[in-house]
C-alpha cells in the first residue's frame, strides 16, 4: 500500500504541466526587462540617496507601465519557473540598464567575474 502511494504520488508530480500556471495577463518579456531595469537603478539610487523613498519608487514605476504590482508578481513568478526566458529577461534589462547609463558597464562585468557561475536570477 505505501508503494502504491508513492508511485501515486510521482505520477501526479510528473503529470503537472507547469509549476505554476500562466496568468491570465501575462506582461510581455519585453516589458519585464523594462520593468526590471527600472527597478535595478531605483534600487541603486536608494542605496546611493538616503532621502529616497523607495516605496514611492516603485509605485512610480508601477504606474509609469499602467502595471499593478500583483500582475508583475505573477508575471514575475511564471517567468521564474522558465530559466531560460527568465535568463533572457534579465540580459535583456542589463542591457536596457548600460544603455542608460553606460558607465554601469564596467560595474556589472566586474560584478559578473565576482559571481562566478551562479545563474542570471541569482546575481
Amino acid at each position: 500500500m505505501k508503494y502504491l502511494f508513492y508511485i501515486s504520488l510521482i505520477f501526479c508530480t510528473l503529470s503537472c504541466n507547469e509549476a505554476i500556471e500562466k496568468p491570465k495577463e501575462l506582461l510581455s518579456e519585453d516589458q519585464m526587462s523594462q520593468m526590471i531595469a527600472d527597478f535595478a537603478i531605483n534600487d541603486q539610487q536608494y542605496v546611493i540617496g538616503t532621502n529616497i523613498n523607495s516605496e514611492n519608487s516603485t509605485r512610480y514605476i508601477l504606474k509609469k507601465y499602467k502595471v499593478k504590482g500583483e500582475l508583475f508578481t505573477k508575471s514575475y513568478e511564471y517567468y521564474m519557473t522558465k530559466p531560460d526566458v527568465i535568463k533572457n529577461i534579465l540580459d535583456d534589462a542589463q542591457k536596457i540598464i548600460i544603455v542608460k547609463d553606460p558607465k554601469a558597464d564596467g560595474f556589472i562585468k566586474k560584478k559578473l567575474k565576482e559571481s562566478g557561475n551562479l545563474p542570471a536570477q541569482a546575481r
